[in-house]
């Protein structure tokens, strides 16, 4: 009894603990600012999976080994990985540009974007308020680069890319934490690559002194990135486990809000009137969908566990 009444209550916690680090992750980037985006990049994908072989490891029933011998798993896991791994470093070119408001606006949008996933690679069908939001997004989204001269490709980049690494993900089908770790092993090779081709860089701070940090402080900055990229995703692993999705999606918009009162309030990136429009127009949509989506699950017939 005790266990399910606090597993819905540890999984709501492990859902806003996961969403309020995805939201203020900008701010560990920026520490690390004085490494390139390229190299940070490069780190990231790396220790995430190191920090993911250590899980696996620990935890022995998260076993990985079985999925590189299954040529569909390679595959989706192998894509879900890229996937994952290119809005990495899209997310942190935008942190260190001063485009942080911009990423905001792409985790915004990205949950109407799964929603026309769903429609167009499960066949599912849009209510006319999930296709009202879409439009509204859309508006946002044309009216921001009408005014502003120029299309916001990294929130759209970031939107697309994240909503196609949560289908990738929904047709796997595979357990979160060894999925996880085979996505950041068929990276890896990737990452070292890309490390090695930092030694030939000279503005390379890994294993060197440079930096505002204490000596080795880019080191320790560069390694933990793993586990700070790959605890967010355990946490909500976790909390997709213990509570409805509709709870979940409730929670999501948590990270854009704080990444966007970083961007603005910390940082003193630009909010002009045209940012105001289009947040606006994506707010509402995705008011209309969350509250069709609260109405929806109390209208479903409680099931009592087994």
């Amino acid at each position: 009894m005790k266990n399910e009444s606090t597993a819905p209550r540890l999984g709501l916690a492990c859902a806003i603990a996961c969403y309020a680090l995805w939201g203020v992750l900008p701010a560990y980037w920026k520490a690390l600012a004085f490494a390139s985006s390229f190299e940070i990049f490069a780190h990231r994908m790396l220790w995430s999976f190191v920090f993911m072989a250590l899980v696996c490891l620990i935890g022995r029933r998260a076993d990985p080994r079985p999925y590189f011998r299954d040529r569909r798993a390679l595959l989706l896991l192998g894509g879900a990985g890229l996937l994952v791994a290119s809005t990495w470093g899209i997310y942190i070119y935008a942190v260190n540009s001063a485009h942080i408001v911009e990423a905001s606006l792409g985790y915004y949008i990205n949950p109407l974007l799964s929603i026309i996933a769903g429609m167009v690679l499960f066949k599912e069908k849009l209510t006319l308020i999930q296709k009202t939001a879409t439009g509204l997004a859309a508006a946002g989204v044309i009216y921001f680069s009408w005014d502003y001269g120029a299309f916001p490709w990294i929130s759209v980049a970031l939107a697309v890319l994240f909503a196609l690494y949560g289908a990738v993900k929904k047709i796997g089908g595979y357990p979160a934490v060894p999925a996880l770790a085979v996505e950041t092993a068929l990276v890896a090779p990737l990452a070292v690559i890309f490390i090695a081709a930092t030694f030939l860089r000279p503005e390379r701070v890994f294993l060197t002194l440079q930096g505002p940090w204490p000596p080795w402080g880019a080191v320790v900055g560069l390694v933990c990135g793993g586990a700070v990229t790959a605890l967010p995703l355990l946490l909500f692993a976790r909390a997709a486990n213990a509570v409805p999705l509709s709870t979940i999606g409730f929670a999501q918009f948590l990270s854009p809000t704080l990444s966007l009162l970083l961007g603005v309030f910390v940082y003193g990136e630009p909010f002009t009137a045209a940012h105001l429009v289009c947040f606006a127009l994506i707010w509402l949509g995705l008011l209309l969908v969350s509250v069709e989506a609260a109405h929806r699950a109390g209208r479903r017939p409680a099931v009592s566990p087994e």
